[in-house]
């Protein structure tokens, strides 16, 4: 069939002409088969496509994220050391003044 002439085609669709609609509905529903499997394949990849993009945008959103998290704990924990020292020294202030003022009262 695949070596068919011209001759050969115009015989074939008379030969198909002329036959029963039943054959006609029979074949429009096989190639319509054919074109909506083709679709949905198609469809199918795309989606496949879809689902692997978004994979590696949520892994590269994660990565990401996880760089903030541990910069903001490294801010964190310098800000605590911060605290801390100034809390240190603010007691000593207020130590420093009490010496100062009990050193005034008695003089």
């Amino acid at each position: 069939m695949t070596n068919m002439n011209a001759n050969d085609l115009v015989r074939a669709v008379d030969h198909a002409a002329g036959m029963n609609d039943r054959w006609l509905f029979i074949a429009t529903l096989v190639v319509f088969g054919v074109f909506a499997v083709g679709v949905m394949r198609y469809f199918v990849r795309q989606h496949e496509r879809l689902i692997a993009d978004h994979k590696q945008a949520r892994d590269s959103y994660q990565e990401s994220l996880r760089g903030v998290v541990a910069e903001q704990s490294a801010g964190n924990a310098k800000l605590i050391i911060c605290l801390d020292n100034n809390t240190r020294v603010l007691e000593e202030c207020r130590d420093e003044l009490r010496f100062s003022r009990t050193e005034r009262s008695r003089a």
